[in-house]
């Protein structure tokens, strides 16, 4: 709901804490900048707010957004296998910027593993779609013998990635 349709007021409290502490942020962040200790990140967006170059500001921001779209997406996946107690034999993921590929081998005619995999893409895509973020998934029977391809990355099951891409 739109905040302009809100039925709650914020109390005056509230307001001025948050003001205060989103001021006390950004003194801190002008003292790390003249004292050359802010992250890189921060240089980079006031350096960008300064110059005026909303470009840079709003890149920025989608970075920003995508990896958080892309945390969350995999994070409620991972909690809805969970909840079905599904386990696939393996699990990959190939990510780009709105993206997640998954690569699922599953045992031989496991349906509920199957089923498990199509409904907690299902759910985590109604979730995150209107926000421009999806999961599509390749299930494969272990009796299919194909690799992971090498643009994934296995996880471990418990949601782990694991350190390098496939190399077959």
């Amino acid at each position: 709901m739109p905040v302009s349709q809100q039925s709650t007021q914020i109390p005056n409290e509230v307001i001025n804490d948050w003001f205060n502490g989103f001021i006390s942020g950004i003194k801190l962040d002008k003292i790390m900048i003249e004292t050359d200790t802010a992250p890189i990140e921060t240089k980079e967006f006031y350096n960008n707010a300064m110059t005026g170059n909303v470009i840079g500001i709003v890149t920025g921001m989608r970075v920003e957004s995508t990896k958080f779209f892309i945390a969350q997406i995999v994070n409620d996946y991972f909690k809805e296998l969970h909840s079905y107690q599904a386990k696939p034999l393996k699990l990959a993921f190939d990510f780009s910027d709105a993206k997640i590929l998954v690569w699922a081998e599953i045992s031989t005619d496991d349906e509920n593993t199957e089923d498990a995999l199509i409904l907690s893409e299902a759910k985590a895509n109604e979730k995150y779609s209107s926000n421009g973020f999806f999961i599509s998934s390749t299930i494969v029977e272990s009796c299919d013998k194909l690799p992971i391809p090498t643009h994934y990355r296995q996880v471990n099951i418990d949601g782990r990635l694991s350190g390098a891409r496939q190399t077959s």
